[in-house]
């Protein structure tokens, strides 16, 4: 009613979660970052939950908008209230998997049989259940068999949960903590603070191409929060009937008036009390979302009717939830100098430049090796090596590269190629990792490829003995073991490039550190 008179090309504040209006939030951006990294663990479950309204299954949809079809194949479950087996044959129809037999095990190995030749193709395999706190604890046992499907040395599907908080309550049972111990990323998705409210607003206005045509004065911002309680939701429904209400009155400035009265129009549709009636118009408008997004993505919707009485919802301010997956503190969280950056570098050039930066701290005329770990940073600080990290952004589809120089305290250097490096909170650094790192070492003994395996023996338990582990007469084996072991590396007793990597981090030859200098 309103697009022409704003100038919109389609009206901003839709309930419908269209990916192209997510607004990543820092806290939105995080959630993203640990779907991401779940998926690229290739196993296991990831786990996102929050309180009705906060943008999951938009965030779901964005996810979704992001896998590449010749790269990955997807099942989408949207209405969970199901039994086992309608759960296992949903996920064979999204996965277009034909099944001849009728039982429960013909369709598992159906399954497992288009996973292993998924992996053959180099095709990740994601499976997405949403409004996930819906699960029947049998439903949920069937999720965790499903997941054991394997093979030797990695797990062949991911599976992504979304939910409200419920679902983490859920998680904390007893009888389902093989699954709850599965899980590699997790997060809650709390409600924005208000100067992210405004700048929500603001980014879905310029989206739908109201840039400049209309305002909310900052005033109409502050009630939009306060009415709100900032759920993206309920933006939506106070914001779009302002709109209205904009419309009706001729004005393209909307004040704290207009949206007063728009958040007294939303209430008085479920004729309730403020605090239920809130809750209650977000619990009716998340079906439009779900079917919204069955709609986009070509799935059926299972019509089974949820049982009464389990889809109650607690208050935000009474959800109990442990130190990783709390909500985020009340300040307002700044954008990171790190994000600009990321963005503007190429995945080869920086990768490129990375290498110079680091090849520069020990001196052109080193030769350099190469080892490529999936590693933490308590083991990044423990090598002591500079450090090239591939580094993710959630705005941009493939990865990029940066040089860990060095760290002071929580803050660390970054190389990309630019005059001087760079620094930022290691905190920072740490969110946008991907957990894959290059080492550059300078192999000076010439073992890790010229060696005899006498000669490495002799090297290893020379320089093992210097650093402790000698003294013991279990064997070099044993020793390169215990050393592995504390060292956080396969504890196999082979010595390999890791293995010598991590003793020469340990010698006191001079190299590059990242505790500053050469030394």
């Amino acid at each position: 009613m309103y697009e022409t008179f704003y100038g919109f090309t389609e009206k901003p504040f839709n309930l419908t979660p269209d990916p192209k209006y997510l607004f990543l939030s820092p806290r939105h951006t995080e959630a993203f970052a640990h779907l991401e990294f779940g998926r690229r663990e290739r196993g296991g479950f990831s786990v996102i939950t929050g309180e009705v309204g906060t943008g999951k299954t938009t965030l779901a949809r964005y996810f979704l908008s992001r896998l590449e079809p010749a790269r990955t194949a997807t099942a989408v479950i949207l209405y969970p209230a199901v039994t086992a087996a309608e759960l296992l044959r949903s996920i064979l129809e999204d996965l277009h998997i034909p099944v001849t037999g009728a039982t429960l095990k013909d369709h598992v190995d159906a399954l497992h049989k288009f996973l292993l030749a998924a992996r053959r193709e180099g095709r990740d395999v994601v499976l997405l259940i949403d409004e996930a706190q819906d699960l029947s604890p049998d439903v949920l046992e069937q999720i965790r068999l499903i997941s054991n499907l394997e093979t030797d040395t990695e797990k062949l599907i991911h599976i992504v949960l979304m939910g409200q908080s419920e679902l983490h309550d859920m998680l904390g049972r007893h009888d389902l903590r093989q699954l709850a111990q599965r899980v590699t990323a997790r997060y809650h998705l709390s409600p924005l603070h208000r100067d992210e409210v405004s700048e929500y607003i603001r980014h879905r206005l310029v989206v739908a191409g109201g840039d400049g045509k209309v305002t909310f004065t900052p005033s109409a911002l502050r009630a939009v929060h306060r009415l709100s309680r900032g759920v993206p939701r309920l933006v939506n429904l106070i914001c779009d009937r302002a709109l209205l209400g904009g419309y009706v009155n001729g004005t393209h400035a909307i004040d704290k008036d207009i949206v007063k009265r728009a958040a007294k129009e939303v209430r008085g549709e479920t004729g309730l009390s403020r605090p239920r009636a809130l809750r209650y118009v977000l619990m009716a408008t998340a079906g439009v979302a779900f079917l919204a997004v069955a709609a986009a993505v070509g799935l059926p919707v299972l019509r089974s009717a949820p049982v009464p009485g389990t889809l109650g919802v607690s208050p935000m301010a009474a959800a109990v939830l442990p130190p990783s997956v709390a909500p985020a503190p009340s300040a307002v969280p700044t954008r990171s100098p790190l994000e600009p950056v990321l963005m503007s570098l190429g995945h080869d050039h920086s990768y490129g430049a990375s290498m110079a930066e680091i090849q520069a701290l020990w001196g052109t005329h080193i030769g350099l090796q190469k080892t490529q770990l999936r590693t933490h940073m308590e083991q990044v600080r423990r090598f002591d090596f500079p450090v090239i990290l591939e580094m993710f952004h959630p705005a941009r589809r493939d990865t990029c590269y940066v040089a860990l120089l060095r760290i002071s305290g929580d803050t660390a250097y970054l190389g990309y190629g630019a005059s001087s490096p760079m620094a930022v909170p290691l905190e920072e650094v740490d969110r946008l990792w991907t957990r894959q790192a290059v080492f550059l070492w300078h192999d000076a003994e010439a073992l890790a490829q010229m060696a005899t395996e006498a000669r490495s023996a002799a090297w290893a338990m020379a320089e093992l003995g210097r650093l402790g582990y000698g003294g013991r007469a279990d064997g070099l084996p044993a020793t390169v073991r215990r050393f592995q072991q504390d060292s956080d590396i396969q504890p196999d007793g082979i010595i390999g490039t890791r293995t010598i990597m991590a003793i020469y981090s340990r010698s006191e030859r001079p190299r590059p550190r990242l505790t500053g200098g050469l030394s």
